[in-house]
C-alpha cells in the first residue's frame, strides 16, 4: 500500500509541475502581448502628433493620412493572413504534442 501511495503522490506532483508550467507560459504570452500593445499605440499616436504639428497646409497632411492609413491598413491584412496561416500549422502540432503526453502520462 504504501508503495500505491507514493506512486499515486508522484502522479499528483507531475501533474501539479505541468499545470504551473502551463500557468507560466500564459503570464509570459500575456506579458509580451501587452508590451506589444503598447509600443503599437505609442508609435501610432507618436505618428498622428508628428503629423499633426508638420509644416504642411490641411489638404496635404489629410491626404498623407488617408495615405498613410490605407498602407497601415494593407500591412495590418497581411499580418492578419499571416497569423491565420500559422494558426493553422502551430494549432495541429500543440494537439499532436499533447496527445503524446496524455499517453505517456
Amino acid at each position: 500500500m504504501n508503495e500505491e501511495n507514493k506512486e499515486k503522490v508522484k502522479e499528483e506532483v507531475k501533474e501539479e509541475e505541468k499545470v504551473e508550467k502551463k500557468e507560466v507560459k500564459k503570464e509570459e504570452k500575456n506579458y509580451f502581448l501587452g508590451i506589444l500593445i503598447s509600443l503599437l499605440t505609442g508609435l501610432f499616436l507618436g505618428s498622428i502628433i508628428v503629423i499633426l504639428f508638420a509644416p504642411k497646409p490641411g489638404k496635404e497632411i489629410r491626404k498623407d493620412l488617408k495615405d498613410k492609413f490605407e498602407e497601415v491598413k494593407g500591412k495590418g491584412k497581411e499580418i492578419i493572413e499571416k497569423g491565420k496561416e500559422l494558426k493553422e500549422v502551430i494549432i495541429p502540432k500543440k494537439e499532436k504534442e499533447e496527445n503524446k503526453e496524455n499517453t505517456e502520462a
